[in-house]
């Protein structure tokens, strides 16, 4: 992907974040913890972000979804948040790399993206398939792609 190609993505991917947050500036709060914001993300789409009725996302709708979660989650103007890295990984069960205690998962290899996401100096991980959403994933639960760290794309 060329220099001009990925300055494209991201100048779209801000100005969806900026219409997503205009549009859910009345009355959206964001949770008191992050533990309540990893429960909510995660039951909102399926557990491990298998929300089927976005399977035609593209890698830039994922993103900006991510960015707009994250806006949300933590109160920060979403023109502040930046992608620190974004990788097409493959995961190693259909927990995408962020399995729930006491779940059981699909032993598979399942294309998908891990995003780094930062916010008021703090990183934030977003897992997910690819055309999927991507959720956030807490640092205890997140597991490493299954072969390596997958090709850099962002």
């Amino acid at each position: 992907m060329n220099k001009s190609t990925k300055e494209g993505i991201r100048a779209g991917m801000y100005a969806l974040v900026l219409t997503v947050t205009a549009c859910s500036q009345g009355g959206v709060e964001p949770p008191a913890d992050e533990s309540a914001a990893s429960r909510e993300s995660s039951q909102q789409l399926s557990g491990n972000g298998t929300n089927t009725s976005a399977d035609d996302r593209t890698m830039g709708q994922q993103i900006s979804g991510a960015m707009a979660d994250l806006a949300v989650r933590t109160g920060v103007e979403a023109d502040t948040i930046t992608v620190k890295q974004a990788r097409a990984v493959s995961w190693g069960s259909s927990a995408v790399g962020c399995p729930e205690k006491d779940k059981s998962y699909t032993q598979a290899i399942v294309p998908g993206l891990l995003l780094f996401l930062e916010a008021d100096g703090t990183l934030y991980r977003y897992h997910g398939r690819t055309g999927s959403s991507l959720f956030f994933c807490p640092d205890e639960r997140a597991k490493a792609p299954a072969y390596g760290p997958g090709q850099e794309i962002m």
